[in-house]
């Protein structure tokens, strides 16, 4: 019983201790140089930007599919810069239009740009940057922090012996943090990924460049379609004028016979 206690102070006093460096540390790295540092750009973390960039691009209407087809095979095939196809859609509605997003190298995301330029009109680029540094420091504090609580805990298992009672709090203590930096550390992996690789949106339509014909060939396509849908309006809009105009047949008349009987001149009145 009393070695329980004292591994249970044992272990409050090494989380303490844990916590304080932690926070000493955080004090050092961030209150101690971010002013001056900041100043110069040459803050810690000021390195880990995640870039997004969008792209548009306007090709025939006969160009959309394939450029779509090239683009999504181009980044498929492209695992020397990690390519992943995070998003794609083509839609064949009134315009011809494809979106694409993607996740790639710098270098990756620099051919794929390329490749959209050569087969189209680019008609807008942009480019955004947001900074992980704090983000990154913090994972990385809570990953060290959460690996010296592992091992001094693993060295208290050790030191446990045949005390089940304290060897059970250990156990149960040691799954927990296992856990714990499991997620931490799949938070951490997940960050790198938006520092090593950018994302790409990639817009592809022909809206600028549909031929001529295409519009009528349109017309012609939905004239069912719009004839019904007149004819169901008109039905709708009769329906709606036909108890007025039943309402007007017999009001008409009663209202013309009270006016000519206003207007006619009265018995015994000279003119």
């Amino acid at each position: 019983m009393q070695f329980s206690n004292k591994l249970v102070k044992t272990m409050a006093v090494a989380a303490l201790l844990a916590l304080a460096a932690c926070s000493s540390k955080g004090e050092l790295d961030g209150g101690g140089q971010s002013s001056a540092a900041r100043l110069q750009g040459k803050e810690k973390g000021a390195e880990f930007l995640a870039y997004e960039h969008s792209v548009g691009v306007d090709t025939g209407e006969a160009r959309v599919r394939p450029l779509y087809e090239k683009v999504v095979a181009a980044c498929k095939a492209d695992t020397a810069n990690g390519c992943m196809l995070l998003d794609s859609s083509l839609d064949s509605g009134r315009y011809m239009h494809a979106r694409i997003s993607l996740r790639a190298k710098p270098a990756g995301v620099q051919k794929i740009v390329a490749l959209v330029a050569a087969e189209g009109e680019l008609t807008s680029q942009g480019t955004k940057a947001e900074d992980l540094g704090r983000p990154v420091m913090d994972s990385r504090k809570r990953l060290e922090m959460l690996r010296q609580y592992q091992a001094q805990l693993q060295a208290l298992e050790k030191k446990s012996g045949n005390n089940v009672d304290a060897l059970i709090k250990v156990t149960k203590e040691l799954a927990t943090v296992q856990t714990e930096l499991e997620e931490a550390t799949a938070a951490n992996s997940l960050l790198m990924q938006r520092i090593d690789t950018d994302l790409l949106k990639i817009s592809i339509s022909a809206q600028g460049k549909h031929s001529f014909w295409s519009p009528v060939k349109r017309s012609l396509g939905n004239f069912t379609e719009n004839l019904s849908e007149g004819t169901a309006n008109a039905i709708t809009a009769l329906a709606y004028i036909l108890p007025w105009l039943v309402g007007f047949g017999i009001l008409f008349p009663l209202l013309r016979k009270g006016w000519r009987r206003l207007r006619a001149p009265r018995k015994g009145v000279q003119k």
